[in-house]
Protein backbone atom coordinates (compact mmCIF):
# COMPACT_ATOMS: atom_id res chain seq x y z
CA UNK A 1 0.00 0.00 0.00
CA UNK A 2 1.21 3.62 -0.61
CA UNK A 3 2.34 6.01 1.84
CA UNK A 4 -0.56 8.49 0.82
CA UNK A 5 -2.89 5.96 0.45
CA UNK A 6 -2.19 4.20 4.26
CA UNK A 7 -2.48 7.51 5.65
CA UNK A 8 -5.82 8.31 3.77
CA UNK A 9 -7.08 4.84 4.87
CA UNK A 10 -5.65 5.64 8.71
CA UNK A 11 -7.90 8.89 8.60
CA UNK A 12 -11.12 7.23 7.64
CA UNK A 13 -10.74 4.58 10.01
CA UNK A 14 -9.79 7.50 12.94
CA UNK A 15 -13.00 9.14 11.62
CA UNK A 16 -15.35 6.11 12.11
CA UNK A 17 -14.20 5.73 15.64
CA UNK A 18 -14.85 9.04 16.38
CA UNK A 19 -18.21 8.83 14.86
CA UNK A 20 -19.19 5.82 16.60
CA UNK A 21 -17.86 7.19 19.98
CA UNK A 22 -20.04 10.51 19.43
CA UNK A 23 -22.45 8.26 18.50
CA UNK A 24 -21.75 6.40 22.03
CA UNK A 25 -21.32 9.55 23.89
CA UNK A 26 -24.72 11.27 22.43
CA UNK A 27 -26.70 7.94 23.56
CA UNK A 28 -25.09 8.05 27.16
CA UNK A 29 -25.61 11.96 28.01
CA UNK A 30 -28.84 12.55 26.44
CA UNK A 31 -31.75 11.18 24.50
CA UNK A 32 -30.80 12.56 20.81
CA UNK A 33 -33.36 12.69 18.35
CA UNK A 34 -34.16 10.43 15.38
CA UNK A 35 -32.60 13.16 12.90
CA UNK A 36 -29.17 13.64 15.26
CA UNK A 37 -28.93 9.85 15.07
CA UNK A 38 -29.99 9.08 11.63
CA UNK A 39 -27.13 11.92 10.55
CA UNK A 40 -24.13 10.53 12.40
CA UNK A 41 -24.88 7.14 10.85
CA UNK A 42 -25.47 8.42 7.57
CA UNK A 43 -21.93 9.87 8.17
CA UNK A 44 -20.46 6.88 9.38
CA UNK A 45 -21.63 4.98 6.30
CA UNK A 46 -20.23 7.96 4.59
CA UNK A 47 -16.92 7.12 6.18
CA UNK A 48 -16.81 3.37 5.95
CA UNK A 49 -17.78 3.66 2.37
CA UNK A 50 -14.60 5.90 1.39
CA UNK A 51 -12.37 3.66 3.74
CA UNK A 52 -13.77 0.35 1.49
CA UNK A 53 -13.41 2.49 -1.81
CA UNK A 54 -9.83 3.16 -1.02
CA UNK A 55 -8.86 -0.46 0.19
CA UNK A 56 -10.49 -1.75 -2.91
CA UNK A 57 -8.22 0.31 -5.22
CA UNK A 58 -5.33 -1.23 -3.31
CA UNK A 59 -6.60 -4.93 -3.95
CA UNK A 60 -7.06 -5.81 -0.27
CA UNK A 61 -10.68 -6.12 -0.76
Amino acid sequence: MKEATLKIAQQDIDDAIKTIQDIEKSLNTNTPSKEQIKEKFISLSETVQKLEDTLKVEGIL
